[in-house]
């Protein structure tokens, strides 16, 4: 019997009703990187040998490339550059142990990398997987050669996919973003052509940051922007300033075109901003995180855009300076005049584009033992917030540089929060307002209240 030509067969079953799903007509295969020649004994450089298997694996509509246990030394940075495929990369973990890829260069280590089109197309899973650069050879001084430079590398990066899932993903020593996830183009493209959804989780991002303050645009641990919804859960994100030298712009941020990202159960430590949210659409959660090690823990800067104001919720977060040593040679991207005033929490959104926004069950606490470079526990500066249930509280404060006060709001105002320690509660806008709540919630312990 003569073969049939399977288009035919499957334009065959369409037209008889058949209902195949894609699992059925399209099988994902497996590329093992040994199979092409990959060592994993963490002597041989294996760049070709991984990066023959990338190529070999794109040439298929669905592909898995598997890293068995071990540790491959690449000598360059591995790309791998397709379009619509569905591909996986996953490490199989021996006792507990991910395989790891270890990069000899300070170059950027693994970009997965497609085209921006009208709608975004093409799915991508990277799990189990260390991936280690070479920058830990090169903490900040004077005379390192990637400091104040506008170019920047990354540990893993995902470009103009529709999905992305990063799981149990281990990046350290990269100068520029331990894990960047954006569009090539952030400003002005269709609302189709940004991620889908982005899911990262269960990964840790260690010595992943940059210093340049002119431009301020890399130096995060996770990155991402351009998505219409994104699960950021459970990622511990440390900078150790200590091996360092410096703090890293950034724990966590979300920017551009970016809405309905929920921010959980995240540690972050030594960063300059624990997270970052701007120039977004808003819809987020943010939500259980533990941020230490700075003394500007989560910052939100937005201005209207039409059409997308939503609110947010930052809701119980462990927000202090814990871990940031005094008389320190650290170096703050945003100073205390940047238009994001340095504190715990500051809210930027003029004219009303967060309105709705809550703000509540957070802890958010300054130690006078460690280093606090402001007079503020919380800036707001927005309209029609919704803050409640918070506990703001100042230890040793006599070991303070400046009298911490709270201050800086508009039509925004607290209701059922604790004031412990803090010297000035200070109200700038709404007199009216800011008189009743004090006379409704007078158990300040004491607390000197000025209304200016």
């Amino acid at each position: 019997m003569k073969a049939f030509n399977i288009n035919v067969i499957i334009c065959i079953a369409l037209l008889t009703g058949c209902r195949c799903s894609s699992a059925q007509t399209i099988k994902m295969r497996t590329f093992e990187v040994k199979k092409y020649g990959a060592k994993g004994n963490g002597i041989t450089d294996d760049y070709i040998s991984i990066q023959n298997c990338i190529n070999e694996a794109l040439k298929v509509k669905s592909a898995k490339i598997v890293f068995a246990p071990g540790i491959y030394r690449i000598s360059k940075g591995l790309v791998a550059h397709y379009i619509d495929n569905d591909l996986e990369i996953i490490g199989v973990a021996r006792n507990n142990i991910n395989p790891t890829i270890v990069c000899s260069s300070p170059v950027s280590v693994l970009a997965i990398r497609g085209y921006l089109e009208p709608k975004s197309i093409g799915t991508i899973k990277v799990k189990k997987i260390n991936i280690k650069g070479k920058f830990g050879d090169y903490p900040f001084s004077s005379s390192n050669p990637f400091v104040n430079k506008s170019g920047w590398y990354y540990g893993l990066a995902i470009t103009d996919k529709r999905t992305a899932l990063v799981e149990e993903v281990n990046v350290s020593n990269i100068y520029g973003n331990g894990i960047y996830i954006s569009t090539t183009k952030q400003l002005d493209i269709a609302l189709e052509s940004r991620f889908e959804n982005v899911d990262i989780r269960n990964c840790q991002i260690v010595n992943c940051w940059g210093y340049n303050p002119k431009l301020d645009n890399y130096g995060d641990g996770l990155y991402i922007s351009n998505v219409s919804a994104a699960l950021l859960k459970n990622n511990v994100i440390i900078n150790n300033f200590i091996q360092t030298k410096q703090l890293g712009r950034s724990g966590i941020v979300v920017e551009f075109m970016a809405e309905k990202c929920n921010i959980s159960n995240n540690k972050i430590f030594g960063y300059d901003r624990g997270i970052h949210i701007e120039a977004d659409y808003g819809g987020h959660t943010v939500t259980e995180n533990d941020i230490s090690g700075s003394d500007m823990g989560i910052v939100l800067f937005n201005e209207v855009i039409e059409g997308h104001n939503n609110p947010v919720k930052i809701t119980g977060n462990v927000i202090s300076n814990f871990g940031l040593p005094k008389s320190n040679d650290l170096k703050r991207t945003r100073d205390i005049t940047a238009i994001s005033d340095r504190s715990l929490l500051n809210f930027v959104a003029e004219n009303g584009a967060r309105e709705g926004s809550v703000i509540k069950g957070n802890i958010f606490t300054v130690y006078g033992s460690y280093d606090y470079f402001s007079n503020a526990i919380v800036n707001i500066k927005s309209d029609g917030l919704i803050i409640s249930d918070n506990i703001y509280r100042v230890n040793n404060s006599k070991d303070l540089k400046y009298s911490i006060k709270y201050f800086n709001y508009s039509n925004s105002f607290p209701t059922n929060d604790t004031f412990n320690g803090v010297s000035i509660i200070q109200f700038k806008k709404n007199r009216v307002k800011a008189n009743l709540f004090i006379e409704k919630n007078n158990k300040m312990n004491g607390t000197k209240v000025e209304i200016n």
